[in-house]
């Protein structure tokens, strides 16, 4: 039978109100969910992975490095030679500073995990914007290293070192919690599916950027394969993801 993992998206200070550079509205309430679900006494996670943006100075997402808006849109080309489009963003999780550091609220609950937990860290090359946790390097969550010299997140998404170290635990089915719904947390989710795990997003403990986008990407894991648990509300989402889970 195939493990699962909780995969906690970006929990960092700096994306939480009232005082993160990029503060998710409303982002705090994820919080208590995503504390809960790290009690060992009521859940029994085979693994967990925590995920961090983790930016140099002048990241390509900054607004300040391009001396344009924050929130607007820039055509870019990174440091792959890919034509995209970019949101801007004021600076945030530089690298060596608290603000990158998840939050206190969580990093307490970690402990009776620590033989079973990782970190992804994403978006350290300055010329390359990574949203999803399928694009970072995995690093131990007591001793995190320092990010690798080359460009890892070239790979396709099913040899990337996320889903390399997910599969050799066993692991077939996520359980994705976090923000930004409609940054990060959407970008790890379809990532997660185009390398073939199952996966549940828990909507009480999801935040988004835009929240009138939310439900836009609900729809758009579930017409990928993906199942969202607790919309709009409703009660009894912990016995479906511990049924997801079994």
């Amino acid at each position: 039978m195939g493990k699962t993992a909780l995969v906690i998206v970006d929990c960092q200070n700096d994306f939480m109100p009232p005082d993160g550079a990029l503060a998710v509205p409303n982002g705090d309430e994820v919080l208590p969910v995503i504390r809960g679900m790290l009690d060992r006494s009521k859940w029994d996670w085979d693994v967990v992975v925590a995920t961090q943006d983790y930016h140099p100075p002048r990241h390509i997402s900054f607004a300040s490095r391009h001396g344009k808006p924050v929130l607007s849109d820039l055509e870019l080309t990174d440091g792959r030679g890919r034509h995209y489009t970019q949101t801007l963003w004021p600076d945030h999780c530089i690298q060596g500073t608290k603000a990158t550091e998840i939050v206190k609220e969580l990093r307490d609950a970690f402990g009776p995990w620590k033989e079973r937990m990782k970190i992804a860290r994403k978006a350290w090359h300055p010329d390359i914007e990574q949203y999803s946790a399928f694009e970072g390097y995995i690093t131990d969550a007591t001793d995190p290293s320092e990010p690798p010299s080359e460009d890892i997140g070239a790979k396709p998404i099913e040899e990337s070192e996320m889903a390399l170290y997910l599969k050799s635990q066993g692991v077939d089915k996520l359980v994705i919690v976090g923000v930004a719904t409609d940054f990060c947390v959407c970008h790890t989710n379809l990532d997660g599916l185009a390398a073939k795990f199952n996966t549940v997003l828990v909507a009480p403990a999801v935040r988004a950027v835009f929240a009138d986008r939310e439900n836009g990407v609900f729809e758009q894991i579930e017409q990928q394969g993906g199942t969202v648990i607790g919309r709009e509300g409703a009660s009894g989402w912990e016995a479906d993801v511990r049924a997801f889970a079994r």
